[in-house]
């Protein structure tokens, strides 16, 4: 009795021809290579966009100076600190930073902190315009000593000792 090529494919008979076996899809070298390659690429490129962007977290004055053609009126962090002329326009605060000696003309939109004054290093978030750096937030660097205002406030509130 004859086996019809029917009847082996529906009984699942060891015989079936290799031509219609399926291979898995990354059984063959050359898909594996293609496949480590584009995750070797990926793998790459967020590698060299979080580090670019994360060594030039913010621009010194003297370097956003030095760049203003190439930056353009995009958005950047500039670092300075603030000279003594500080004063207020309506809403905007108007003051300059200095970095190696570079000068920067700088129109604040926010109102800054407490902690803001002449003499302390800022970083500011904004873009260029013109001549004058127009700011959007303003971060004030402060150190980590802490100064108390009021020494003895405290220390009067204590329970006395035995």
């Amino acid at each position: 009795m004859a086996v019809t090529a029917a009847e082996t494919q529906a009984s699942g008979d060891a015989r079936t021809p290799a031509s219609r076996r399926r291979r898995p899809w990354l059984a063959s070298r050359r898909r594996q290579l293609v496949a480590a390659l584009i995750l070797a690429g990926a793998l790459g490129y967020i590698l060299y966009q979080g580090l670019t962007s994360a060594t030039q977290f913010f621009r010194t004055a003297d370097q956003a100076v030095a760049d203003k053609a190439q930056l353009g009126t995009k958005p950047f962090r500039i670092e300075g600190t603030v000279e003594h002329d500080v004063h207020q326009v309506g809403a905007d605060t108007d003051f300059s930073i200095y970095a190696n000696g570079v000068t920067v003309a700088i129109v604040a939109t926010e109102q800054p902190s407490q902690l803001f004054q002449p003499g302390i290093p800022v970083v500011l978030e904004g873009h260029w315009q013109g001549n004058t750096y127009l700011a959007d937030q303003i971060m004030v660097k402060h150190t980590a000593s802490y100064t108390e205002a009021h020494p003895n406030r405290l220390k009067s509130q204590l329970p006395k000792g035995p």
